[in-house]
């Protein structure tokens, strides 16, 4: 047997219902943008791969982020234009770069439903984060020293409060 519920935990859980059921998603602030970033096709050598052989997989990488980590055909990255390679296993990601563009000084904006107010370092116009491929065919060591010169070259661009950072490969031994 199970306790019985009090009345306050009842009336807790119907107050909780009924928010859910009268809540609606807040709306678009205005300025933001639905439509998909374009992306490319390239060409991404795993790393972590421990056979003798290096596997190449074809990936999509956006644009936006390309060029903002140095140019739009990936090459800085270590990624090569699309051959015909097919796309990688089941669970496989490959290692990316990571930025956050921010603005030197806060702008002080209040949330539409709420009206409570908060400070936003982000850039109110155009994107704010960026995400992209990085490989090297040196593995490991050739992949940090990509990801430090493109975090010293890309300091000036993420302003004062962004940041820069790396997430690696994972990639599927067994299925």
């Amino acid at each position: 047997m199970s306790r019985r519920k009090t009345e306050k935990y009842l009336k807790a859980q119907l107050q909780y219902a009924e928010a859910r059921k009268n809540y609606t998603p807040p709306t678009k602030e205005p300025g933001g943008s639905v439509r998909q970033r374009k992306s490319i096709r390239v060409q991404y050598v795993v790393m972590s791969h421990s056979g003798t052989n290096t596997l190449h997989y074809t990936i999509r990488a956006p644009l936006n982020s390309l060029e903002f980590f140095g140019d739009s055909s990936g090459e800085e990255l270590g990624l090569g234009p699309s051959a015909g390679d097919g796309a990688g296993p089941r669970g496989f990601k490959p290692a990316k770069i990571h930025a956050v563009k921010t603005n030197s000084e806060g702008e002080s904006v209040k949330a539409k439903d709420s009206g409570r107010p908060y400070t936003r370092y982000t850039p109110s116009a155009g994107q704010s984060s960026f995400s992209a491929p990085i490989c090297s065919s040196e593995g490991i060591p050739g992949v940090t020293t990509k990801v430090k010169s493109i975090a010293s070259s890309a300091k000036d661009k993420i302003g004062a409060y962004g940041r820069i950072w790396f997430t690696p490969e994972f990639f599927v031994v067994e299925e």
